[in-house]
């Protein structure tokens, strides 16, 4: 439909707008007067999400997802069962003659009073977390503003209560578990530090530490010892084993002072024998003399280098036996410190076990302590931080909204039945319209010339 056409049709049959205008807001109006007066009583808690723990000092979550999961929770506890059955007994629900006579209307006795209650106390109840801050509101909308502010009070007490009931019963469901773990933990201490008594009883060892190490210590002094007298044997062997013919020229011979003595006095009396030999004959006396102090000097030579030969077999034999001895102590101090050594591997173990048994029977022990400080704690980390209370006014039904918008939805019926009246009788409302309808040139139009209004209501008195 054209525009100009639409005006002229909301102008013919403005009384048709003005109609269904005026009964869709006095419907509106009377209907909101009609309605149930409902009040609603908000009370708000805050819930301290970075608040540590009072006995472990741990803090709540640290990111924004876990204090959104953290608040989503605390919405669903509030709505929760364990919540509202002390929400019903607080209230003394199950108690009150008007909300059991509800009941029966309502129900016939199918449903029980519990069951029943708790619907109504969650469906009339919104819980409300702020994305930005910690504080939680709890609107309830009944009625009766006291009714909407005594049940809103009453589910902060109840999840409150509920919350304390939760750490608490946690806690102590732990310090019992804790408590029967603590005793056996002992027991198994106990029984680990009899055995390492009882083994170092058996085995003699008062301080395993200091007697392995001066143990240790004797054994590596014996393997020096042993190296050296090896090495001393080696050299005295060597000597003894050379060959006769050699044995003039050993370094212990012609180390010999008396030898290397007896070896300046030949050389001596050879000189002498020589000179002796060219002044007079080999049966002169002096000559003679001569030749006996060389072959004398000869023979201790021999004597002396033989005496020192025999030292050296002496000296070899003493550093075989040295040897011998320090190989056999040797062997007895190694296996006596083999043996202090699986001795001590067994006293570590055993060492260990009690160390290990300690530290679980400790930590039991402290998490014990610390359930059972936990299972006295009264308070959380909820608080109450506005009371709610009766409001003076009603929140439901808004009768001014309400008009608005039936005014808003009779000005379009009004506008909508004005257009679907005009297509179902449509008139010629412009000489434009009637050359469209008609098909036909327009030559000219008479101006229409409407009565006055109170013309028009005189005429219509007297027709009637």
């Amino acid at each position: 439909m054209p525009i100009e056409q639409l005006l002229l049709t909301l102008r013919a049959r403005w009384r048709v707008v003005v109609s269904v205008f005026a009964l869709t807001t006095a419907a509106a109006l009377i209907g909101s007067l009609l309605m149930p007066r409902e009040y609603s009583a908000t009370a708000e808690i805050l819930a301290d999400v970075d608040a540590p723990e009072p006995i472990s000092g741990s803090y709540g979550p640290s990111y924004p997802q876990q204090t959104q999961m953290f608040m989503a929770t605390l919405a669903d506890v509030i709505l929760s069962d364990r919540v509202v059955d002390k929400v019903i007994t607080d209230m003394k629900l199950a108690e009150d003659k008007d909300a059991l006579a509800r009941w029966r209307k309502d129900t016939g006795g199918k449903l029980s009073a519990k069951e029943y209650f708790a619907q109504g106390l969650r469906k009339h109840l919104e819980v409300r977390p702020t994305r930005e801050s910690s504080v939680v509101q709890l609107r309830y909308t009944a009625a009766s503003p006291q009714f909407a502010a005594q049940a809103a009070n009453s589910f902060v007490q109840g999840f409150i209560a509920t919350q304390v009931e939760l750490r608490s019963e946690n806690a102590k469901s732990n310090v019992a578990f804790f408590d029967a773990s603590t005793q056996k933990l002992r027991e198994n201490l106990e029984k680990a530090e009899t055995r390492l008594s009882h083994y170092q009883l058996e085995n003699g060892i008062l301080n395993a530490g200091e007697r392995y190490d001066a143990e240790l210590t004797r054994l590596n002094e014996l393997a020096n010892q042993l190296t050296l007298a090896q090495a001393q044997r080696f050299d005295t062997s060597a000597r003894a084993q050379q060959s006769p013919s050699l044995q003039g020229t050993a370094p212990d011979v012609v180390q010999s002072p008396v030898i290397q003595r007896l070896r300046t006095e030949l050389a001596h009396a050879e000189a002498n024998l020589h000179d002796v030999s060219i002044r007079v004959g080999n049966n002169h006396p002096e000559h003679q003399r001569a030749v006996a102090q060389v072959r004398s000097l000869k023979r201790q030579i021999a004597a002396e280098t033989k005496q020192v030969v025999r030292d050296v077999d002496a000296a070899n034999q003493v550093n075989l036996e040295r040897e011998k001895e320090l190989h056999a102590e040797f062997d007895v101090q190694k296996a006596k410190v083999l043996a202090m050594t699986s001795k001590r591997d067994e006293l570590n173990v055993l060492q260990k076990d009690v160390e290990s048994a300690q530290r679980a029977y400790d930590v039991a022990k402290q998490r014990l302590s610390t359930n059972s400080l936990a299972s006295q704690i009264n308070h959380t980390n909820v608080t109450l931080l506005a009371e709610a209370r009766p409001p003076s006014r009603h929140a439901k039904p808004k009768i001014r909204l309400n008009t608005v918008i039936g005014a808003f939805l009779g000005l379009l019926l009004g506008l909508a039945s004005a257009v679907v009246w005009e297509y179902f009788e449509p008139r010629l409302r412009s000489p434009g319209q009637a050359a469209q309808v008609l098909g036909l040139l327009i030559l000219g139009s008479m101006p229409q010339n409407r009565p006055p209004l109170t013309a028009s209501l005189r005429t219509a008195l007297r027709l009637t």
